[in-house]
């Protein structure tokens, strides 16, 4: 069965290919899709059904080709963006439990009555404790973990949030 321009231009829209009367001309005269010049005329072409199934099994290779590659270059950059995401979580790690050695070292060395919260805090000896529990309170807000805070970290610094409230309640 053989098919001119106008009744391939509708097969191929109803196939999904947006295309004209001028586009299956050109793909005609490029290579792209075969045909046969109508006998009759010599201004118009007949192109045969299997040709033009082969021709839109073709374009839709390509495309899906196409999108192919574009699904897999996008793969690779989020693969890329995942592992420097994990580089850093394991640094942010790595910060907390270094961090978290030096408090307690620091707390195991200071003897209790001489310990000052302050200090921890980076605020000066004379601070006052409304300074202080001021400062810790940023400090847990910073950390807590609904906020994306280290969950270990928070418990420790608010364990001494809770001895220097004790303290002050004291005095």
């Amino acid at each position: 069965m053989m098919l001119n321009i106008k009744e391939a231009v509708e097969q191929l829209t109803s196939a999904g290919i947006a295309a004209s009367d001028d586009d299956v001309m050109a793909w005609i005269k490029k290579g792209k899709m075969k045909a046969e010049i109508n006998k009759r005329r010599t201004t118009t072409y007949k192109i045969n059904v299997k040709d033009l199934i082969e021709f839109i099994i073709q374009t839709h290779a390509s495309q899906l080709t196409a999108q192919l590659e574009e699904s897999l270059q996008e793969k690779r950059g989020l693969t890329e963006q995942i592992e420097i995401l994990n580089t850093r979580i394991h640094i942010e790690q790595s910060k907390v439990r270094t961090l978290k050695k030096m408090l307690n070292t620091q707390i195991e060395v200071t003897e209790p009555s001489t310990f000052h919260y302050g200090e921890l805090l980076g605020l000066n000896q004379d601070s006052s404790s409304h300074q202080m529990k001021k400062e810790f309170k940023k400090l847990l807000k910073a950390l807590h973990p609904d906020r994306g805070g280290d969950e270990r970290l928070f418990k420790v610094f608010n364990e001494h949030y809770e001895n220097l409230k004790h303290l002050s309640s004291r005095d």
